[in-house]
């Protein structure tokens, strides 16, 4: 289990009192779109519990305590399309974006990655980044990081495709 916590030596009441990650949870991210996600405060906390990538970690951005970004990755059968994702799972709003490589919602935007021989618990891996205390701005923050994480998601598994 990975868990880094990060304190500022100033305490603020308005605004980031820690130093802005350029990850999330070792995996690169989009550091402006992760300054503007992630909650106002003075710790920060990320923990990937118990389950490597190749098992479908998630990973836990905490603010003070609480969730304040989380990512989610889980492994699917060969054949699984982003579209699957949304079969059981109602969110409103859902916009594919990037040729259908990418869906966001007001809190949230996904991707599945084809990377088979990886995991023993499939071959295509869904992952997720959700803002947890979401606004008017999220959506378009998650859009501009999603390519780039995603990019490093892939890379970070060793997907050949």
């Amino acid at each position: 289990m990975l868990t880094m916590m990060i304190t500022a030596c100033e305490s603020s009441n308005k605004g980031l009192s820690y130093p802005v990650p350029d990850n999330i949870c070792g995996i690169p991210a989009d550091k402006g779109a992760l300054e503007s996600l992630l909650d106002d405060g003075d710790e920060l906390e990320q923990d990937t519990g118990p389950f490597s990538l190749t098992e479908g970690q998630f990973c836990h951005m905490y603010v003070d305590g609480n969730d304040s970004v989380v990512s989610d990755g889980n492994w699917h059968e060969g054949g699984y399309k982003l579209r699957d994702l949304f079969q059981d799972y109602e969110v409103k709003n859902l916009r594919y974006f990037k040729g259908g490589t990418y869906a966001s919602w007001h809190r949230g935007v996904a991707t599945a990655l084809p990377c088979p021989g990886v995991s023993k618990e499939g071959d295509v891996v869904s992952v997720e980044v959700k803002d947890m205390r979401w606004n008017e701005e999220s959506q378009a923050l998650l859009e501009r990081l999603a390519p780039s994480y995603f990019d490093s998601y892939k890379k970070k598994l060793g997907c050949q495709h």
